[in-house]
C-alpha cells in the first residue's frame, strides 16, 4: 500500500505535487492554529509515522543494487541540465521530508526558533543516516543533495508551525 501511495506521487505532474505541497502546508498550519493544544500528540504520532515511512522508503523496501557515494553539493543540478528527471527526483526527496517538518515543531517545547531549529536539525540527521545506510548497504547512491533536498523538506514544513502562530492570532482577533 505504502509503495503504490509513493509511486502514485512519484508520477504524479510535478505543479500537481508542488500545489499538493502547498495545500497540505496551508492545511496542516490551519489544523495547528484550530486545535493547538492537541498538537503535541497528532504531532508525535505523525513525526513517528513520518520517520517510519521515510526508513520504508528509502531503506527498507530496497534491495542491493548501486554502491557509491556523490559528496560534491549540488551536483543534481549540473545533472538535471542533461537529465530534467533529476528535478522530480530532487523535489520528491523534499516532500518525503516535508511532513516530518510539518509534525516535530509541535512536539517541542520552546521557543518558535527552538522548534523550528531542532526539526531541522532532526530532518538533517535522519537524512544523513539513511545516506550513510544507502552507501554502506548498496541499497543506493549516498548524495549530498538528497541530503540538502531532505533537510529542504523538514525546513519548508516547519514553516506550518509559523503559519500556525499567524493562523491562531488571527483566529483570536476575530473572536474579540
Amino acid at each position: 500500500m505504502i509503495d503504490r501511495l509513493l509511486h502514485e506521487v512519484y508520477v504524479s505532474a510535478i505543479p500537481i505535487i508542488l500545489i499538493t505541497m502547498l495545500v497540505l502546508l496551508t492545511a496542516w498550519s490551519v489544523f495547528g492554529a484550530v486545535f493547538y493544544k492537541r498538537m503535541r500528540a497528532v504531532g508525535a504520532a505523525v513525526a513517528v509515522l513520518s520517520a517510519a515511512v521515510i526508513l520504508y522508503a528509502t531503506v527498507f523496501s530496497r534491495s542491493v543494487a548501486i554502491h557509491g557515494y556523490d559528496l560534491i553539493p549540488f551536483s543534481s543540478f549540473h545533472r538535471a541540465s542533461q537529465q530534467p528527471e533529476m528535478y522530480r527526483s530532487m523535489l520528491m526527496n523534499v516532500f518525503l521530508f516535508m511532513p516530518l517538518g510539518l509534525a516535530l515543531p509541535f512536539v517541542f517545547k520552546g521557543s518558535t526558533v527552538k522548534r523550528i531549529l531542532l526539526t531541522i536539525a532532526i530532518g538533517f540527521t535522519l537524512s544523513v543516516t539513511v545516506e550513510v545506510l544507502q552507501g554502506i548497504l548498496s541499497l543506493g547512491m549516498a548524495e549530498t543533495d538528497d541530503v540538502i533536498c531532505n533537510t529542504l523538506g523538514a525546513a519548508v514544513g516547519s514553516c506550518a508551525y509559523l503559519l500556525s502562530i499567524l493562523w491562531s492570532e488571527f483566529i483570536n482577533r476575530a473572536k474579540e
